[in-house]
């Protein structure tokens, strides 16, 4: 059996992962400018070795294993980093994050390196203007890079998306009241996908 075979989940899914929306949490804003440059132009030059990033909220506030909302830059605790980083590297990178009033290597960034054309533009949003985000993204099951955690796709250099497998461990370690999961795109047409996942 396949590497990849063994990560297909049924049915197929991709999804979007963010923080939960919640009183007391405390969230990661991410300084990406110099990333997103990267992901857009992809000249190697720009791409980022460490990554600074700022708290939204007081010290006492609640701090968890996903604490950011970017499409663009997920963060993961050390912790989680340490428990996915063998399966997770095989299609991206792990950055230091600098985040001010917290221990070196805390959190990381992970940023997925993979751009896959499987974008069924046909039955797919346009890129909406000047975000590039795509409100209902469609995807050709047969082009999906179901060996990778994470992908991202031409028409959205920048944005994050994660296979159903990957989400499933996320959920599992980082625990389920503390991530939201927003569906994309399933191949079970009986499951409602999220209407804007993108969006915040």
């Amino acid at each position: 059996m396949t590497q990849e075979t063994d990560t297909r989940t049924t049915p197929l899914a991709v999804y979007r992962i963010l923080p939960p929306f919640r009183d007391g949490l405390r969230t990661v804003i991410v300084d990406s400018a110099q990333l997103i440059r990267w992901q857009l132009g992809g000249d190697p030059a720009d791409f980022p070795e460490r990554v600074e990033a700022d708290w939204q909220g007081p010290p006492g506030w609640e701090e968890i294993d996903y604490p950011s909302s970017s499409v663009e830059a997920p963060v993961l605790s050390r912790r989680v980093a340490d428990r996915v980083r063998d399966r997770f590297t095989t299609g991206g990178r792990f950055l230091p994050l600098n985040l001010p009033g917290t221990p070196e290597g805390a959190y990381e960034l992970y940023v997925p390196l993979r751009v896959v054309d499987c974008l069924d533009q046909e039955k797919s949003s346009p890129p909406a203007e000047p975000t590039g985000l795509i409100e209902r993204a469609v995807f050709h099951p047969e082009t999906l890079p179901f060996h990778l955690p994470a992908f991202r796709i031409p028409a959205f250099p920048h944005g994050t998306y994660w296979h159903g497998w990957a989400a499933d461990l996320l959920r599992e370690l980082v625990g389920e009241d503390n991530l939201e999961l927003r569906l994309v795109w399933s191949t079970d047409p009986d499951t409602p996908v999220h209407r804007n996942p993108m969006f915040i």
